[in-house]
């Protein structure tokens, strides 16, 4: 494959939207010492501004207290009716946050116990996810959360962070309720953050698989509802409908018997469920960049947060913790950057317990870095791109195995290529001849791919430990950084000309230096 990029071509801004965010898990866990040191490396190596997690009113956040939560006390009489407010361990959360050199995008779930209708919960910390028993005390208790935060950080702090209200209201795991029941809670909510600050910024509906813009936008303008912003997720897959057969059923079933018979334990027998490349395969190449223009004309002239994004919606799927991620990471921002007002990859790190805290070092997990903070090559794809030059260099649209996009920064110039496949299984191997008009002294490549910026397979080289000494994590950290080398070339007439070799999913950036 020839490539000829003209260092003289129109050139636009480099889109950096990806920077806006990242998630991670849920509150309760930026109480962890090690959680914070992962959030300040995002922040500090790669750029991200804001973090965004779920259940900062969860019981575990203490934020509504009574007497009766205390066994012994269930006796005493109207011990369900004395109860304090108190945002102690929410102070302590977002003191962790702006440590660490971030903002908080606040997500607005989920619902106290006290304040709550029911008792259905929907994932492993057991958040409830019913609406309240009543509107008007719930709009209350929102009011004194949000002068909380004004008391504690200041009105100028507080004005420049994000309020989005619940997480996937359309999906039953996260909300019990229908569409029209989250929009008269959205209302609520909006109007009692704009009640204690009207500069504040608030949005919704942070729906899955880019639903529910339309009318959530449509309903916010017939009845005048505050709406700042609109927000939403999406994964490989949505535009699939997430289907599941019962034959998928049946699949997994037998799995699970196998692996209780044989007895492999939890990771293992995650993956063995939820790892499906003979699915991934089917599911089309950029398709991510449909839903985001889709989501974009639907927007319309709000502003447009993609609260959450990743290479797989699916946990303890391998790709999380191989080079596929990172050459997806890089298309998607790419392809798709430009269209949005901020995007939030979900998430920052593997200490994660939405569904079950895996303890192997590399469980698929969704994080940038692994439980004993490795970065992952999903991470270092991040790092590539918080690295490229300010102008873009404008190239004819890509549809082929390899595609590549070129900066410059006035002198140098970097070619970033990338051989992304959903194909979870292909090996294929592409012959590269890059050409340049550009009088370089020096060439260099800084690469993710097999061998290089690989823990898992440093891991593995290991023996796949179940648990990692200090001096191992150490190790592997060291030995795969990402890191740059001299690349040969030869010059004539002005232009630079090198070779290289591009597997399926690699990562490489070249750089020429004048």
């Amino acid at each position: 494959m020839n490539i000829f990029i003209d260092k003289n071509a129109k050139t636009t801004p480099t889109n950096f939207s990806w920077q806006f965010g990242v998630g991670n898990d849920h509150a309760f866990q930026m109480h962890r010492a090690d959680m914070c040191e992962h959030i300040k490396l995002a922040h500090d190596e790669l750029g991200f501004k804001y973090l965004r997690f779920h259940g900062i009113f969860d019981d575990d956040m203490l934020c509504v207290q009574r007497l009766s939560d205390y066994k012994p006390f269930r006796a005493v009489p109207h011990s369900k009716e004395i109860e304090e407010v108190n945002f102690l361990q929410v102070a302590k959360v977002y003191d962790n946050v702006l440590a660490c050199g971030m903002k908080p995008f606040v997500e607005l779930s989920f619902m106290p116990s006290a304040l709550a209708s029911g008792k259905k919960t929907g994932i492993r910390y057991l958040n409830n996810i019913t609406q309240p028993k009543s509107l008007a005390r719930w709009s209350d208790f929102i009011e004194k959360f949000i002068n909380f935060l004004l008391r504690r950080y200041g009105k100028e702090e507080v004005e420049s962070w994000y309020f989005e209200v619940w997480n996937e209201p359309d999906l039953a795991i996260f909300f019990k309720g229908k569409q029209q029941d989250y929009f008269r809670l959205y209302e609520a909510t909006a109007r009692a953050v704009k009640k204690a600050d009207k500069n504040l910024r608030v949005g919704g509906p942070s729906s899955s698989a880019c639903l529910w813009l339309t009318d959530f936008k449509t309903f916010c303008e017939k009845n005048n509802v505050p709406c700042d912003f609109l927000s939403t997720h999406h994964y490989p897959g949505d535009a699939f409908g997430n289907t599941f057969s019962m034959k998928d059923a049946f699949k997994m079933m037998r799995i699970a018997k196998n692996a209780a018979k044989d007895k492999i334990g939890l990771s293992s027998a995650m993956q063995n469920l939820f790892f499906r490349p003979e699915v991934y395969k089917t599911w089309r190449k950029g398709v991510l960049s449909e839903l985001d223009e889709r989501a974009k004309q639907q927007a319309g002239d709000k502003p447009l947060f993609m609260t959450e994004w990743n290479s797989m919606a699916v946990f303890a799927s391998p790709v999380h913790d191989e080079k596929f991620a990172a050459a997806f990471i890089v298309k998607t921002v790419l392809d798709s950057a430009h269209l949005m007002d901020g995007y939030m990859f979900w998430c920052c790190s593997d200490i994660y317990e939405e569904q079950f805290m895996l303890g192997k070092p590399f469980h698929g997990g969704f994080g940038l870095v692994n439980n004993e903070g490795i970065p992952k090559p999903n991470f270092w794809a991040f790092k590539l791109l918080s690295k490229l030059y300010p102008q873009r260099i404008s190239l004819p649209k890509q549809q082929g195995n390899v595609e590549y996009a070129a900066f410059t920064d006035g002198r140098n110039v970097q070619v970033l290529l990338y051989a992304q496949d959903m194909d979870y299984d292909r090996r294929d191997e592409h012959e590269i001849t890059l050409t340049v008009n550009v009088s370089a002294r020096r060439v260099s490549v800084q690469r993710i791919d097999d061998a290089h910026c690989n823990p898992k397979a440093e891991w593995q080289k290991l023996g796949s430990p179940d648990l990692l000494t200090r001096e191992e994590v150490a190790a592997v950290k060291k030995r795969t950084r990402l890191f740059e080398e001299d690349q040969a070339f030869t010059k004539a007439a002005d232009k630079i000309e090198m070779t290289m070799l591009l597997h399926t999913n690699d990562v490489v950036m070249v750089t020429f230096y004048t």
